[in-house]
């Protein structure tokens, strides 16, 4: 359907255009910041954020999905910001409550104090939850890349005045604060959606509407959580911040394309498809349209990533990350296969598959946490290496049958003419860094680019020329 097409394009140039920008300014920014700040001030916050991290998988508990979704009008929307606010305020007690304990389990009192402010921005987050399942469900797209900018622009320079100032690691917390606040407040002041206190029986209207969806996206992203932040556990509690640092570091330049690429089209592609079902349009068939657009986008990542990291690294952040180097290849392969698999969500849950979707969860955990803990008893590379193997040979063979055929009941045969290639090469180029074989890596990689070349040149061809009418009709 060309509208959809036209649609998806539209939402993205605008809502991707703020976000590139965004990321632009915060990836020049951390070449300063890194300079500024040693690998442990890095290290001590990431020791936080696999707890803090943890908790925010509850501050939406599928509450944006639920308002999306349905067909309930403004009274439905303000009760999930009640709903949002205790959540939200919970969420800060338990934060508090574990601040201590945290300290205890890596032996470091420094962490007592930066967990508790963490914990705040919950509270703050819940300001503006409902406000932005609104705004994403009006496809203001544009609105919500203009605040995304607003507030990385006013988060690196609070950053690097902080990191100058030597204030280490609470130069990066404090940014997460005033950024939760100002979101809070200008969705607000767009969305006006109030903060009226209603009646306890509102409460249980609205979540017996709700309940099976949040259920099942809590229990899915809890284990997914767990599934890829384990190693950052496992990292700063068995190597130390200084490893972790390191870890994260590399680890960022994986979720930096995630953010980028499939972070945006999952942001848009959910209300779009909830807007061609509603329609009637042919949802398979305009999911592998976006599949194929994204496998494009991070292609040239995947190639710097495997092979120029030193060089990568060294532009970034200087001399003292190299080590962020030996862990980068095999990320490299991650970018090419996560990116497209994240997208499998946003269908379940559209299908109102929601059981299906918290089980695809935690099936794939089991895989990635057991690679994870095999890693980390031998290396911080084997952590990386591992990961990447499990995720590529066990969770996309998994996933591929029990989310695509068996959950949404795609064709079979599409199935596996669009993933078993994918499988197979990257599973070639992870022999090829694992064992150091530089001339089959640089083959892998030739048959990857002209595999790319031939999958996408017909969906690519449509989406130029959607873009050319468009200009022309300026």
């Amino acid at each position: 359907m060309a509208n959809f097409k036209k649609g998806l394009l539209k939402n993205i140039l605008i809502s991707g255009g703020y976000i590139y920008a965004s990321q632009i300014i915060n990836f020049a920014a951390s070449t300063i910041v890194s300079r500024l700040l040693t690998p442990s001030s890095y290290g001590l916050v990431g020791l936080i954020t696999v707890f803090t991290g943890f908790i925010l998988v509850f501050s939406d508990g599928g509450l944006s999905y639920a308002l999306i979704r349905s067909d309930f009008g403004r009274t439905y929307q303000r009760v999930l910001t009640n709903l949002a606010w205790v959540l939200g305020g919970i969420l800060f007690i338990i934060t508090l409550l574990l601040a201590y304990p945290i300290a205890v389990f890596y032996h470091n009192p420094l962490l007592t104090k930066p967990t508790i402010v963490l914990g705040f921005t919950f509270i703050l987050r819940s300001l503006s939850l409902a406000q932005g399942a609104v705004l994403s469900k009006q496809l203001k797209f544009g609105f919500i890349g203009k605040v995304t900018l607003i507030c990385m622009v006013q988060s690196v320079i609070i950053t690097i005045i902080m990191a100058w100032l030597k204030f280490s690691y609470w130069s990066l917390i404090v940014p997460q604060v005033t950024t939760a606040l100002i979101t809070a407040v200008l969705y607000e002041r767009e969305v006006k959606l109030g903060f009226k206190i209603y009646p306890y029986s509102y409460f249980i209207v609205v979540f017996k509407h709700t309940r099976k969806l949040i259920g099942s996206v809590i229990g899915f992203n809890s284990v997914n959580y767990w599934s890829r932040n384990a190693d950052n556990m496992v990292v700063g509690k068995w190597y130390g911040a200084q490893e972790l640092g390191i870890y994260n570091r590399a680890y960022s330049l994986l979720t930096l394309p995630l953010n980028l690429i499939s972070g945006i089209f999952n942001s848009i592609l959910f209300p779009s498809l909830k807007k061609l079902k509603s329609e009637g349009g042919d949802i398979e068939k305009e999911y592998y349209f976006v599949l194929t657009v994204i496998t494009f986008l991070s292609y040239l990542l995947v190639v710097t990533f495997i092979l120029f990291p030193e060089n990568l690294v060294n532009v970034l952040w200087g001399k003292a990350w190299l080590q962020v180097a030996t862990l980068l290849p095999y990320f490299g392969l991650l970018i090419y296969t996560q990116t497209l698999l994240s997208t499998v969500g946003s269908l379940l849950v559209l299908k109102e598959k929601e059981r299906e979707f918290m089980v695809s969860g935690w099936v794939s955990a089991v895989f990635l946490v057991g690679a994870i803990i095999l890693g980390g008893l031998i290396s911080l590379k084997a952590i990386a290496a591992y990961y990447s193997f499990s995720f590529i040979l066990f969770v996309l063979t998994f996933q591929l049958y029990y989310s695509y055929i068996k959950a949404l009941n795609f064709n079979k045969l599409r199935v596996y003419k669009f993933w078993i290639p994918k499988i197979l090469i990257s599973l070639a180029l992870w022999f090829s860094i694992y064992f150091e074989l530089q001339i089959f890596k640089v083959v892998f990689l030739a048959i990857l680019t002209i595999y790319i070349g031939f999958d996408a040149s017909a969906e690519l061809s449509k989406l130029y020329q959607i873009a050319s009418k468009k200009i022309w009709k300026r």
